[in-house]
């Protein structure tokens, strides 16, 4: 058998170490071996990290852009066979071969007579295969072939092997820049606007691009915008909104899946309008911002100043760089709910002072008549009042009311209703002509569409009755000492601020020594009842039969006990207002 001599080294060597690029070394790789075995075509399968498969990595000869890309599982097919045993092998008469692997000739419409294959491996380690198919010469592939291409498959290996570790590093230390430079520009950052933009000028001049942008997800109005963008038309950089159908940074947003496209004509599935318009080159990348799983937008970039197509190392590098942004976005939505909570709870102090102040007090006695309330919101700031007016020696009033809303502008309202009532108490303390002025007022002054239902009861202590009125509220109860009955207090009527002609009903009632009138709100009943407005009366009337000897200080503190060990509920939302009149 003839020896490899010393100027076919020196050949096979120089040759492989004249290219500076993995692609460039590649094809050199497979042009010597069809020059030196004198065949048609080459193919270089390079072994799947943490797979079973070697895949067509880059194919010479007839139709190669069909098999480019192909997998072929290890045992599989001649190449496979080589891989598995890691053993070169010659065949010249493939179609006599049981270990052919015929679907590779169908998908390439090619056909193959004869194959040369051999293992390319770095100290026992699989890297793939090299293989040239269909021999010039009428003898076929030979053993000089073999050892020619066994020797080529070693020098290449170690050169694949070297250049990959060399792109990798390259590309660690282009990565760490650029997370570099993106963390000292985010350092001198003004507002989040500006990080964005010195983001992407930090990522062009790293990367070498000329097109860049970020697309970020407003998760309050579910739309997605660009936030910052190099090199883009100033029509696509105006937009206000990014339509998440009909936009490649729309499918990556949705799907979560990164885009590396090397030709955006043949490659890319989606059927996008105008897409030849944005890009100067053919490749471009397209990848989810995320942090901690979530998604927070796309980071997209094209047109490299080298004119070269995007790689999987370029894809790893976007995706960390990706990262990255979503962790600075993931901060400033951080900052921003911060500040919003700040802001709220100045509010909601504001509102609660407000609230704290509008509640009078409410005097233990007046005359006979015992008189005691409790009042707990469901959060800081409630929509309950009540109110004690006092008009003489033998009348005062009560009233007890909920507003429709939460906050400072339901304290507001509240401050303005309550101030409307004692206004019109002044003119006339009847309920039907107080509620009837006070629904006028408020109804007027009642611009955000807010309403108030309120229980109004005048007391006369020198007769021995009450007069009362009902805005929209729910019905209250008296209870008569002497036979335990049970009066359920309604009376017709809208809530005020709804209908400025509404009409109010008035009715009279006798009391006697000892007879009860409990008003409240329906967050007593929701809270009695768990939700249920019917068992919460219920559970309210037992309760309050049980405690009928109770003076009200005493039977309001059975329920202030009770709130304070057991108040928060899961289907409790509403405030709990109770005020216990005792003649």
């Amino acid at each position: 058998m003839r020896t490899i001599n010393l100027s076919q080294i020196s050949f096979i060597n120089r040759r492989i170490n004249s290219s500076t690029e993995l692609p460039d070394l590649l094809k050199e790789i497979l042009n010597l071996a069809q020059e030196l075995v004198k065949a048609e075509g080459s193919s270089l399968l390079l072994k799947e990290p943490d797979t079973n498969n070697l895949i067509f990595y880059i194919v010479m000869g007839k139709n190669t852009d069909l098999i480019k890309g192909e997998k072929v599982p290890i045992g599989t097919g001649i190449a496979g066979t080589v891989a598995k045993t890691g053993k070169p092998l010659i065949v010249n008469d493939v179609q006599k071969d049981v270990r052919f692997y015929s679907e590779i000739d169908y998908k390439s419409n090619y056909t193959t007579k004869n194959i040369l294959c051999v293992p390319m491996n770095i100290k026992g380690t699989l890297v793939g295969v090299l293989e040239v198919v269909n021999s010039f010469m009428p003898q076929g592939f030979t053993r000089w072939d073999m050892q020619l291409l066994t020797y080529l498959a070693d020098q290449a290996a170690i050169a694949i092997s070297n250049r990959m570790l060399y792109d990798n590093l390259t590309s660690r230390i282009k990565e760490l820049s650029a997370l570099y430079e993106i963390s000292q520009s985010i350092s001198f950052a003004t507002s989040s606007e500006d990080i964005f933009c010195k983001v992407i000028k930090s990522l062009a001049n790293s990367f070498s691009i000329e097109k860049a942008s970020i697309i970020l997800h407003n998760k309050e109005e579910d739309i997605l915008f660009l936030m910052a963008s190099l090199g883009l038309p100033e029509s696509i950089k105006i937009m206000s909104r990014i339509d998440s159908e009909k936009t490649i940074a729309g499918s990556v947003f949705n799907n979560g899946e990164p885009l590396l496209v090397s030709d955006i004509e043949t490659e890319l599935t989606i059927p996008f309008n105008n897409k030849e318009t944005l890009y100067s080159t053919k490749s471009f990348i397209s990848a989810p911002i995320r942090s901690k799983n979530q998604i927070y937008g796309v980071l997209n970039i094209a047109d490299k100043l080298n004119r070269q197509n995007f790689n999987s190392n370029d894809l790893k590098f976007i995706l960390t760089i990706g990262s990255q942004i979503g962790e600075i976005y993931q901060n400033i939505l951080y900052q921003k709910e911060i500040e919003k909570q700040k802001v709220l709870s100045k509010e909601i102090e504001i509102a609660s002072t407000i609230h704290k102040k509008l509640l009078p007090r409410i005097p233990e006695k007046f005359k006979h008549h015992e008189i005691a309330a409790f009042h707990k919101p469901a959060e800081e700031v409630g929509g309950d009042f009540y109110d004690f007016l006092k008009f003489d020696e033998n009348k005062y009033a009560t009233l007890v009311a909920d507003i429709s809303g939460k906050g400072i502008s339901a304290a507001l309202f509240m401050g303005a209703a309550l101030n409307i009532m004692r206004a019109e108490a002044r003119i006339n303390n009847q309920p039907g002509t107080i509620l009837k002025g006070s629904n006028k007022h408020i109804t007027e002054d009642s611009e955000s569409g807010m309403f108030v239902s309120l229980f109004y009861m005048l007391v006369d202590s020198h007769n021995n009755i009450f007069t009362y009125g009902n805005a929209g509220h729910n019905d209250q109860l008296f209870i008569k000492n002497k036979t335990k009955e049970i009066i359920k207090l309604n009376a017709k009527g809208t809530a005020l601020g709804l209908n400025i002609n509404s009409e109010y009903e008035e009715k009279i009632m006798l009391y006697e020594p000892g007879d009860i009138v409990i008003l409240f709100t329906d967050g007593v009943l929701e809270y009695l009842g768990d939700g249920n407005i019917d068992k919460g009366e219920e559970i309210l009337i037992d309760n309050s039969l049980k405690h009928i000897d109770y003076s009200p200080g005493e039977y309001i503190k059975i329920w202030e006990n009770h709130i304070d060990k057991n108040f928060y509920k899961e289907n409790y939302m509403d405030d709990f207002t109770i005020l216990v009149l005792k003649f």
